[in-house]
């Protein structure tokens, strides 16, 4: 199973070193026959590759930094601070699980259209960060998991709120914080749809629609390579950031999220 899972990367590996016009004639190789580093050129001078890249990278790390920067926080709130309509205020938080996001397009572009967000980055940005029920509930289980007497003896000791979630709730809770920013960057990375829909200008795209752009070119050749390339630049930022957050992804998820 692991073998054919892996095969698709290693067939994108393999058609991104290929000359184009090989691409189909070829059967498939596990090292690519003439290996060819034009379909870097190409991919590269054809279409904004540079700007798409920049623009999937400000999208994803904003994206991520906004959605943690108000489900940390909420979490914490919702685990263990009293206010009123507490419980009642979380429950509607995750009922919005339940609706499709699809059924808010029409009128969120319409929103977007009028104050003038269409065609730019922030009008991809802003919706996606408010799409954030689910990482509230999973920070409010991940603060729910720490006990409550440590919260009580801060408080004995004048520790007020932001003090108790920077200097104890945040460093116990690590791990299921950056496991949730790899979620969040996935996602954003991989919008397309809503992408779509608001980006127009050929600069502004980002990678996820611009590989699209490679299917009919050239009198209706399909520039296969290029389109690997382009790809494979897609796969690499968020492999690296995985493997650089591995050691916390797995420590939220077997249970073990304060070492």
């Amino acid at each position: 199973m692991a073998i054919l899972s892996v095969f698709p990367l290693l067939w994108i590996v393999t058609t991104a070193f290929t000359p184009n016009d090989l691409v189909l004639t070829k059967a498939f190789r596990l090292l690519p026959e003439s290996p060819t580093f034009d379909n870097f050129r190409i991919a590269f001078t054809r279409f904004p590759v540079a700007a798409w890249i920049w623009n999937s990278l400000v999208i994803a790390g904003l994206v991520t930094a906004g959605k943690l920067a108000i489900a940390v926080p909420a979490g914490f709130a919702f685990a263990h601070m009293r206010f009123a309509g507490r419980d009642t205020l979380f429950w509607v938080i995750v009922a919005t699980l339940t609706f499709p996001t699809i059924i808010g397009i029409v009128p969120l572009y319409v929103g977007i259209s009028m104050i003038g967000w269409y065609d730019t980055l922030a009008g991809v940005i802003v919706p996606s960060i408010a799409y954030i029920g689910f990482y509230v509930f999973f920070m409010r289980q991940a603060f729910r998991s720490l006990p409550a007497e440590m919260f009580e003896a801060a408080r004995l000791d004048k520790a007020g709120p932001l003090k108790q979630l920077l200097e104890i709730a945040i460093p116990n809770v690590l791990p299921a914080i950056a496991s949730l920013g790899v979620i969040s960057f996935l996602g954003a990375w991989n919008i397309y749809l809503w992408s779509l829909l608001v980006l127009d200008s050929p600069e502004k795209r980002t990678l996820t629609i611009g590989l699209k752009s490679f299917i009919v070119i050239d009198d209706f050749e399909p520039l296969w390579g290029p389109m690997m390339v382009v790809g494979l630049l897609s796969m690499l930022p968020v492999m690296l950031l995985f493997l650089l957050a591995q050691r916390f992804v797995m420590a939220a998820f077997t249970g073990r999220v304060g070492e």
